[in-house]
């Protein structure tokens, strides 16, 4: 459903185990080129899934960037499910491009303060 807001040109959405709901959705956003990827973004879009969706439907957080992609264009999902759960991207070797990886792990941080 993100993917048809027309601030968001790619996007995966990832399950998380959380204590308190069994599991929350994480959003990895690549933004289009022409949007600023903000705070402000964040919130409209998790507007726009509530409204569409469902409360549950809105990801506990957004982060906004490339996308782990393997030399095929596949995005690495496994991968974005461990950043998100850990804070560690582990084996980066089969990406097109490792300093996605690195990237995320820093917005995650920076996300979670």
């Amino acid at each position: 459903m993100l993917k048809t807001h027309h601030a968001v040109a790619e996007v995966a959405v990832v399950g998380v185990p959380d204590t308190a709901q069994g599991e929350v959705p994480w959003a990895f956003i690549e933004p289009d080129p022409e949007i600023m990827a903000t705070d402000v973004l964040a919130a409209e879009l998790k507007g726009f899934l509530r409204r569409e969706v469902g409360d549950k439907a809105a990801p506990a957080h957004i982060l906004f960037g490339p996308l782990p992609k393997t030399p095929s264009g596949e995005v690495v999902r496994p991968l974005l499910r461990r950043i998100a759960e850990t804070g560690e991207a582990g084996d980066v070797s089969g990406l097109a491009d490792r300093a996605v990886a690195a990237h995320l792990v820093k917005l995650r941080a920076e996300a979670l303060g």
